[in-house]
């Protein structure tokens, strides 16, 4: 079986315990519980290697480490341990228990929710019944108002005003008791929400099943010595994806690719100050190729197909070495801010790259959104070239051919576009090894215009006795720079391509000469299109605009139907 090692960086960071016992007799192992923290996490996509570490100091004897309050996500079949000093590993064992708790501070946080809950919808019962009571009343006042109307109508006792200002009194108390009583349903129902969730978040906790995970790495020690003791496992659930910001300065010197990575991870622990290594390594998937098998065919139905199956590997990892510019920040003093905004060191063998970021990370599980943090910054210097196609847009648009002069692999990933300190847009970024070329546009220069114009186009009988047909067009191609600076632009147009050797189609009086690179010669020009690389003076503007023109004749026999013409 092939192994892999993983890298790592071993941090001594745990609280030393110090066992004053005498050795243990032959044969006999001592269980010694280690609460050891988290120092050094490699992440892969999908996966992450976790690192804890523990210091201690032991005397001659058998013992039973026990690495507890591991994740659900981890995988157990990846676990080994890794010792220093006068120690040697024995074996590593697994262990998953249940246990009974008793309610926890949380369970009584929540209770204490759902009483407070049920004491309001109390208020709101009281209130309404209030309500009630002020509804009856000014039912009874109505009724009154009404009855006295009535009996007095058509007498001098009758006093409309009187009646009318008790109306309004009724018709004013009661759209407030509405009001009110609207309010309290709103209320009733936003609380009865809660208590509902709140009850459902109870009945989950207390009836979740607690388990105790522990990982018991049985060791011997042949001298008493403070020892350290490595525990690595994967676990699921956690990833990192590149993406970039890429900004260019706004008069066009240079361009700053920004390599970050973001983070996410729902292992159930939280990683807190710990070294990071992001990694393209794929622990999860086998080393070795699929093997490809033989075909036969027969007269007879075949019998049930052998069924391949991948062996998977186990991967551990190896250690890196120790980077001395961090020593401080181990032993608890700040890094300078030079280290702290350092590159990541880059590594990794074969087709794998690995980036062990200079400073501690911190990655909390189940975070809402992801956690961006930098791999590295990489500056270049780019030649802009402007782009245009009149054809299909007036707008012209900027190049950037750049070249990756680092040592980074720029992975493939999404990135986001700045022009100077405005946003431009988003954009992805494909794969480049360093030193690779790329490309990259930086959106449209609204300095720049270019036009496409049909001149003249006019169709006449030609060839012996007039019996073929030519139509005949020219075009006009403009750039208005105003810039105020030369520029380099790529002009992009095209003419009509004939499939068939009844139909004869030319270029002709091309004002400037068309591209001559391979790449455009071989692949581009066989389907029509044309492609200009002008360089257009700053004094290009306005009604002195840089012109290329063109002609294209198309011949065909005069009763020759042929598809529709440009226009």
């Amino acid at each position: 079986m092939i192994r892999f090692l993983f890298s790592c960086v071993i941090v001594l960071s745990v609280t030393p315990v110090t066992l004053a016992q005498d050795a243990p007799a032959a044969m006999d192992a001592t269980s010694v519980a280690v609460d050891a923290v988290i120092d050094a996490v490699t992440v892969y996509r999908g996966r992450a290697s976790v690192t804890r570490t523990a210091t201690l100091t032991l005397e001659p004897g058998l013992y039973d480490v026990q690495f507890t309050a591991l994740p659900e996500s981890i995988q157990p079949d990846t676990i080994q341990a890794r010792v220093s000093g006068p120690m040697k590993v024995l074996g590593v064992d697994y262990e998953r228990k249940a246990v009974a708790t008793a309610p926890s501070q949380q369970i009584a946080q929540l209770d204490a929710q759902i009483e407070q809950v049920q004491r309001s919808l109390k208020e709101i019962e009281d209130e309404r019944e209030l309500l009630d009571a002020q509804e009856q009343f000014i039912a009874a006042v109505s009724v009154r108002s009404t009855r006295d109307a009535t009996e007095k109508g058509g007498t001098k006792d009758l006093d409309l005003e009187v009646v009318r200002q008790q109306l309004a009194f009724v018709t004013e108390q009661r759209a407030k008791l509405s009001a009110a009583s609207r309010e309290l349903d709103a209320r009733q129902r936003e609380l009865n929400k809660q208590l509902r969730i709140l009850q459902s978040q109870r009945s989950a906790m207390a009836g979740r099943a607690t388990v105790n995970r522990t990982a018991i790495v049985s060791v011997v020690v042949t001298a008493a010595s403070q020892t350290t003791i490595d525990l690595v496992y994967l676990v699921s659930n956690a990833t990192w994806a590149p993406t970039y910001n890429i900004r260019a300065a706004a008069d066009g010197s240079s361009v700053t690719v920004e390599y970050d990575a973001l983070l996410s991870q729902r292992s159930g622990e939280d990683w807190d100050d710990v070294e990071l290594t992001l990694s393209t390594a794929q622990p999860t998937l086998a080393a070795n190729p699929p093997t490809l098998t033989p075909w036969y065919v027969d007269v007879q139905p075949p019998a049930a197909a052998a069924r391949g199956r991948l062996r998977s590997e186990r991967y551990a990892r190896v250690p890196a070495a120790t980077d001395p510019a961090m020593d401080k920040y181990i032993a608890g003093t700040p890094p300078p801010l030079e280290q702290l905004a350092a590159d990541a060191a880059v590594g990794g063998v074969g087709p794998s790259v690995t980036f062990h970021l200079p400073r501690l990370v911190t990655v909390k599980t189940n975070a809402q959104k992801q956690q961006r943090t930098r791999i590295a910054t990489v500056d270049t210097e780019p030649e802009f070239v402007h782009v245009a196609s009149p054809l299909l847009t007036q707008a012209v648009y900027i190049r950037g051919e750049l070249t990756n002069a680092s040592s980074y692999q720029l992975l493939p990933g999404k990135a986001s576009i700045f022009v100077g300190q405005d946003y431009v847009g988003p954009t992805h970024l494909g794969f480049v090894s360093p030193n690779g070329e790329f490309e990259l546009y930086f959106g449209i220069d609204q300095a720049i215009k270019a036009t496409r114009q049909l001149v003249a186009k006019q169709t006449s009988r030609k060839g012996v006795f007039r019996g073929g047909r030519q139509t005949s067009y020219d075009y006009r191609l403009e750039i208005d720079n105003g810039a105020g600076k030369p520029i380099t632009v790529e002009l992009w147009d095209r003419y009509p391509i004939s499939r068939t050797d009844q139909v004869k189609i030319e270029l002709v009086d091309v004002s400037r000469p068309l591209a001559t690179d391979a790449d455009y010669v071989e692949e581009h020009k066989p389907q029509g299109l044309l492609k200009w690389v002008l360089s257009v003076p700053a004094a290009a503007s306005g009604k002195s605009a840089f012109v290329v023109t063109y002609g294209v004749q198309i011949n065909r026999p005069k009763d020759l139907a042929i598809t529709p013409l440009p226009e």
